[in-house]
């Protein structure tokens, strides 16, 4: 396919080796629609200056709405998507096909159609991050009382439960939620009627683009609109925080399904087994989802050193910067639902996960006794509490053991063994857990349902954007 910019200054046809190695045409299919959104709005604003009819501009888009409803695979010769669109409507409509880079640059042109798109993707996202968050909270009110250790160190640190374990997870995605909303308000600020670099003399109502598009402000400055990239490296630096979350809990199913540790089974859909070691059951859907934190940092930073190379005003290399954006919402997103999956049917091992709490777990339990029941100063009862500890892990602990342990340290209660193991009794310690964001069950409940409830919110809030977006495009094909 012919470029017709290159009639110009150039003679030649461009070499077909170099043409295709700098095309984009083999990922502008992710901005396809938004682009020929974008030059539909564009006749649009020119229709309104009086530079096309309006016969032009309805014929026009009637070819613009076409390609919405018949798309197309790019041929691989050409430059974008958007010579493309202008070499297609000149052919067919040439008042509106040949005016179509009138005020209007490929620079300013995809970053609005990046927004465009990346807004449909995140408020897409967002779903998904709500439904995840829901299976979650939904599963940690269901096991809720299903007593689990937590660790820090990797060693058993305190009785807790596996929905305690759950609430947390769901906890650290809703926190991602505040971010994907300023990437939302980052794809609100228009940048058309920045045309290449400083703006143009072509009178453009920058607004009225603006408002065709469902953008809510334009850009202040034409350099920045065209040029800068930080709204990406936002919206991929949110991505990676919710990768984070999610290679931490795939970790977790991968070590906790081991048989080292026991303490939960992978559903079968789940998992895999060896090809030579039929005994195995491998969680092979949790270890490819904890990749995934390294996989989008690995895109997020290849977009940082294209972008932190260069100077003010657009070089190609940014269109390298784009497709690394939609890979990483790519792989969060599969990661989103399979993780839903894997919280549904996972199941715990609830004997070997109470057996993993059980004493000498709950030592601080002692300490926290004969500091509040006979004010013993904490740091002695800790001792106290880590000698028992100790006698407990040697099997040794008994009636006189304890006494002389108290003894040794000036402590004059009366406290036998049964009563030790009572005060760290795994279930009993988990109710008495005291304060709120505690690993006690009612607190668990209260907040799962709490934050359920600010989900239905959520949903709303996101519904109501989708369709206001969808209804504001679908006016421009009227």
């Amino acid at each position: 396919m012919g470029a017709p910019h290159r009639k110009g200054v150039l003679r030649k046809e461009m070499d077909p080796e170099a043409a295709a190695y700098t095309s984009s045409s083999t990922f502008d299919r992710e901005i396809y629609e938004a682009t020929v959104y974008v030059n539909i709005a564009h006749l649009r604003a020119l229709e309104k200056l009086g530079v096309i009819s309006r016969d032009a501009a309805d014929r026009g888009v009637a070819v613009l709405s076409r390609m919405l409803r018949e798309r197309v695979e790019l041929p691989p010769d050409v430059e974008d998507i958007h010579i493309y669109v202008e070499t297609l409507l000149s052919k067919e409509v040439p008042e509106a096909g040949e005016n179509l880079a009138l005020g209007k640059s490929r620079n300013d042109a995809v970053v609005a159609a990046i927004k465009i798109r990346l807004r449909e993707r995140t408020l897409q996202l967002c779903r998904q991050l709500a439904d995840c968050i829901q299976a979650l909270l939904e599963k940690s009110v269901e096991e809720s009382a299903t007593i689990f250790p937590v660790y820090t160190h990797l060693q058993r640190a305190a009785p807790a439960t596996y929905g305690f374990i759950l609430h947390a997870y769901a906890v650290r995605l809703y926190k991602t939620l505040p971010a994907f909303r300023k990437v939302l308000e980052e794809c609100e600020e228009s940048p058309l009627g920045s045309a290449a670099v400083a703006g143009t003399t072509v009178p453009l109502d920058r607004q009225y683009l603006a408002e065709l598009l469902g953008f809510r402000k334009t850009g202040v400055n034409a350099l920045e609109s065209t040029a800068s990239r930080e709204f990406i490296i936002m919206a991929m630096s949110a991505l990676l925080t919710a990768a984070v979350v999610l290679s931490s809990i795939a970790e977790e199913f991968v070590l906790y399904s081991s048989e080292e540790f026991g303490l939960v089974e992978v559903q079968e859909e789940l998992a895999a087994t060896s090809s030579i070691m039929p005994q195995k059951r491998n969680p092979v859907v949790a270890e490819v989802m904890r990749t995934k934190a390294a996989e989008v940092m690995g895109l997020l930073t290849s977009v940082e050193q294209i972008v932190c190379r260069m100077p003010s005003g657009y070089s190609l290399d940014l269109q390298q910067a784009t497709p690394k954006l939609w890979s990483a919402f790519q792989e969060l997103e599969s990661s989103l639902r399979l993780l839903a999956k894997l919280v549904k049917g996972v199941s715990v091992r609830r004997e070997r996960a109470l057996y993993a709490c059980m004493p000498p777990v709950a030592a601080v339990e002692l300490a926290n006794h004969l500091t509040l029941k006979h004010g013993i100063p904490f740091r002695k009862a800790h001792t106290v509490a880590g000698q028992v500890s100790r006698l407990m892990a040697e099997r040794r602990l008994s009636d006189e053991a304890l006494k002389q342990v108290l003894k040794e340290h000036g402590v004059e209660v009366g406290l036998g063994v049964s009563e030790v193991f009572e005060i760290m009794d795994p279930v009993k310690t988990v109710e008495r857990y005291a304060v709120e964001g505690s690993a006690n069950p009612r607190h668990v409940v209260k907040s799962a349902q709490e934050l359920l409830g600010e989900l239905v919110k959520i949903r709303e809030w996101l519904e109501n954007e989708s369709r206001v977006f969808r209804e504001t495009l679908g006016l421009l094909l009227r």
